[in-house]
């Protein structure tokens, strides 16, 4: 790599990106190019932290070597990010073994050039501090919940008497009888409403519903605490005993809901179909996402149609999910008394909300439409195929088409279609089937001569 290519792939790195050119010529100065191939062994656990590591193309794993001999794939790690700089700064051994997975394209930083840089270039510093803040931060959540994986799902009634609080019921009815794990349903900013409807008459803090899944009717601990403290506190410990929280909320974000938005897993905006409401939910929107974490937050739109007049009512605007207008929707006043049960017509979006769930990471593999740079071809059989191998991995896969420009080492920028198929898998999945997506999109490579194929994990682009 010459000093420019070196640069440009410093500005793609997290940490280094934000810095101006004079340091990134000099710290480019001070990198060395090295390539792994697939199943390499990048660094070892126990080794000697001595050098820093740029990931410039290609995909790693993370692996913990545990006291039994078995190793823990604890991330995977692709082009932007980095590997080694906590152990450069602790002066202690690599924590874990980095595994290539891919061909894998790195630039190499000695510990000690990197110690300078950090005392020559303090804004690199603020940098890394901001990353390992992160990490820490990280590390107190899971153990201020055990290191429990807990589910979060974060119901917005984006109208008073949207129904949140029988739609925060059926997604923790649904939840237990899929995951068969504690769940628990709670109101903020107090439970009133499900107290009323089902008429609990005494003061209980855990009240028991009949379906399986636990309600939250008292939230007067720590009272004498802010309400963001106490919000903090109250997640905290609820996320630590059960295994699934659902939680309806009004339609704003405060302090105190701001500080818990990035445990969220899921995120619904319930509303009636309205352009009016439709044009806060965007605004809405927006909001949010200065909070959720967008890798990991899921945020559904959901029009509900909960009054005869709303029936014919037109959305203009995309929306996720639609509840039809029921006549007879279940009311939770009358649950203790007759079996409670989940409307037939939203039974496929609550199970969706719960398949979704447990399918936090993504992968999509991206099928161009030309051959030997900018000969187009129909690639249709290799879409099918693609979404047949997702699918037969994964469960499922669902494909779209869409309008890509990339740059050709040969002819320069190639405008084509691309079909991106793409699948929600589980954690287990994931790290189980990985290593044959990658060597199915390499077989691909080959098929369609393609100088290199785009996969994306997690929402992060790689090129095999």
């Amino acid at each position: 790599m010459n000093t420019q290519q070196t640069i440009a792939a410093l500005r793609k790195s997290f940490l280094f990106q934000n810095l101006p050119t004079d340091a990134l010529t000099d710290i480019a100065s001070l990198t060395k190019f090295r390539q792994f191939f697939k199943e390499e062994t990048v660094v070892w656990q126990g080794k000697p932290s001595d050098s820093l590591y740029i990931i410039l193309n290609g995909i790693v794993s993370v692996r913990k070597v545990l006291p039994n001999g078995q190793e823990h794939i604890l991330a995977y790690l692709m082009a932007g990010n980095t590997f080694g700089e906590v152990g450069i700064l602790e002066g202690q051994p690599r924590s874990a073994n980095i595994v290539a997975m891919s061909e894998v394209d790195t630039l190499v930083i000695r510990r000690q050039d990197f110690m300078d840089i950090l005392l020559k270039y303090p804004a690199l510093a603020i940098e890394l501090a901001k990353m390992l803040a992160h990490y820490l931060t990280e590390t107190n959540r899971r153990l201020a919940r055990g290191n429990k994986t807990a589910k979060l799902i974060m119901i917005f009634n984006m109208q008073k008497g949207a129904s949140g609080t029988s739609m925060g019921c059926f997604v923790s009815k649904a939840l237990v009888e899929r995951t068969k794990h504690r769940t628990l349903f709670m109101e903020y900013p107090n439970p009133q409403q499900i107290i009323s409807d089902l008429g609990i008459s005494k003061r209980v803090k855990i009240y028991n519903h009949e379906e399986g899944f636990d309600i939250l009717a008292s939230m007067e601990e720590n009272s004498h605490l802010p309400h963001n403290a106490r919000m903090t506190l109250l997640l905290d410990n609820v996320l630590k005993e059960y295994d699934n929280v659902v939680m309806t909320l009004p339609a704003m974000i405060d302090e105190s809901i701001a500080s818990v938005l990035d445990d969220a897993n899921q995120v619904i905006l319930l509303a009636p179909p309205s352009k009016e409401m439709w044009a806060g939910i965007e605004e809405f929107k927006k909001q949010l996402k200065k909070f959720v974490r967008p890798e990991e937050t899921i945020v559904f739109t959901v029009a509900n149609r909960n009054k005869p007049e709303l029936q014919e009512w037109n959305v203009e605007e995309p929306y996720d999910f639609e509840i039809p207008y029921i006549e007879t929707f279940p009311s939770l006043k009358v649950a203790d008394a007759i079996q409670f049960r989940i409307p037939m017509e939203v039974m496929p979006m609550i199970n969706n909300f719960v398949d979704r769930l447990e399918r936090t990471n993504q992968i999509g593999v991206f099928i161009p439409t030309t051959v030997d740079v900018d000969q187009k071809i129909d690639t249709n059989q290799y879409v099918e195929k693609t979404l047949n191998f997702l699918a037969e991995r994964f469960g499922g896969a669902t494909s779209k088409e869409v309008s890509g420009v990339w740059n050709s080492d040969k002819a320069g920028l190639v405008g084509e279609k691309v079909f991106i198929v793409h699948t929600y898998v589980t954690h287990s999945a994931l790290n189980q089937y990985l290593d044959e997506v990658i060597e199915y999109v390499k077989e691909l490579k080959i098929i369609l001569r393609q100088e290199a194929m785009a996969l994306e994990v997690n929402r992060k682009l790689t090129l095999i």
